[in-house]
Formats: C-alpha cells, structure tokens, sequence
C-alpha cells in the first residue's frame, strides 16, 4: 500500500490499564460496517484495548488504491494499517469474510498476532463443500448479483429482528465494485491449506453455518471452536447474540493470558 494512503477508519476504545494494554482488532464481513461490533466494545474487559475497523471501500474507510478488492488484497491492506498503527500482538477477531481476512494476516504475520477468532465464517473443507461455494459464485455472476447477494444474506439471518435493519442498510450501500469481488474470492477460497499454516491459538466460533467442528479441529492442534447455534442461530452473533459472542471472546483470551478469568 502507499506510504500516503489513509488510515482505514476506526472505532477505538481505549483500556483502563493504559497504552501497553493488550489490543483486540475486529474485521466485519462483507457490506458490513465497524459499528457491528458495538456489543463487544461496550461488553468485553476493560482492561483491553479494542479497536474496530471499517474494511477497505466500507463504511467510512478509503477505497483500495487498485480497485482489487478480493479477500487477500484486503488482507494484505489490513496488515499494513496495523502495522502504522504501531500494534503488535494483538488479536485479530472476524466475522464472516472478515474471519478470512483475519487468517491471511495471523497466517503471515504471526509476529504481529498473538490470536485469531473467525465468527461463523465459511469454511468449506470437504469437495462436496467446495463445489456449493463455487456453483454459488458462478450462478450469482450469471445472474442479478445484488438480488443474489441480498436473498443469501436475508437467509443467513436466521430468525428475530433485532439489529437487522441496521445490518441490511449497510448491505444495500456498499458498492456492487466493493462487494463482488470480496464476496466472490471468499466463496472460491479453499481455506483448509490455510487453517494449516496459522501458528498462533484460533477460535472458530459457529452460529448459523454446518461447520464440521470436529474435522475442523484435526487440521491443526492450535485451533479450537464454540458452537453458539443452541443460543443463536444466525450469521451475525455478534449482533444478534452478542452476549453469548463476549463470553467466547473472554474465554479465549482469558486462555491466552491476555486478562485474568
């Protein structure tokens, strides 16, 4: 990225225990914007430094210099934000396709990350599985892609409405530019290669997916998982469940040592 470009926008909620404080960094997903997280800068322990992000041509953050926005471009410009932030291991926390991003960066920059949390992220680990994702990538192109890309996501929901009208306002603004191509890289990732390269502790958080938890976890001895679909059963725990995401998110990092139990 440019030494010129701007910093991605940023809600920060700064820690009690002041400017050495572990930091916590969360990636929304597709459309989405930093605000999702609210719940969980208002919720989690104050002793941490919190810090959410408007993804690249999201929300308020500046669009990408190339106009490339699929999954790793992304990644790659997150990196590099955090880095001119002065972090350093932090703990990445992503929803959805924000989960991928987080693995790129905790995969290549384990320096950098002491952690990394994927909620309810696509994770397809068998063919069967890798063969939905790409069907659903080429019927969405060979058709109207915002209806598609809506009626996936207002499937994704789940049940209730608290929080969906705010979560589908963004959707519907983000830019076809923007949106596409990061929805389409994340549903043509194969991410088994990836699970296996990442040498910091993971958390797979399921809400709403049909995540194989158990083959999940044989990949890599580092990963563990919380199914949260008793509790909740839409994509957007951290918005709909939120509760229930805080107190995953406080067992991990009580496990890392970052905050006591």
């Amino acid at each position: 990225m440019p030494d010129d470009q701007p910093p991605l926008a940023a809600t920060e909620r700064a820690a009690t225990t002041g400017e050495h404080a572990p930091a916590v960094v969360f990636l929304h997903g597709v459309g989405c914007a930093r605000d999702q997280f609210a719940a969980q800068l208002a919720g989690l322990d104050r002793r941490l430094l919190l810090l959410s992000l408007d993804l690249p041509g999201h929300g308020e953050s500046p669009p990408l210099p190339g106009g490339e926005y699929g999954v790793a471009t992304v990644a790659a410009a997150v990196e590099d934000d955090l880095a001119r932030r002065g972090l350093g291991e932090i703990v990445l926390v992503g929803h959805s396709a924000g989960g991928i991003a987080a693995l790129l960066v905790a995969a290549t920059r384990p320096d950098l990350v002491r952690g990394v949390v994927v909620v309810d992220s696509t994770i397809a680990l068998t063919e069967p599985e890798l063969r939905a994702n790409r069907a659903r990538s080429t019927e969405s192109d060979n058709s109207d892609w915002r209806r598609h890309f809506m009626g996936a996501m207002a499937q994704a929901w789940g049940t209730g409405e608290h929080g969906r009208a705010a979560v589908f306002r963004t959707l519907e603004r983000t830019p076809d530019h923007v949106a596409k191509p990061f929805w389409h890289s994340v549903l043509a990732f194969e991410p088994e290669h990836l699970w296996r390269r990442v040498t910091v502790p993971a958390l797979y958080v399921r809400s709403r997916r049909d995540t194989d938890l158990r083959l999940l976890r044989t990949l890599n001895p580092l990963i563990s998982t919380a199914d949260l679909r008793s509790r909740c059963g839409g994509h957007w725990p951290h918005v709909q469940c939120p509760d229930a995401v805080n107190e995953a998110l406080h067992q991990f990092l009580t496990r890392l040592g970052l905050i006591g139990g």
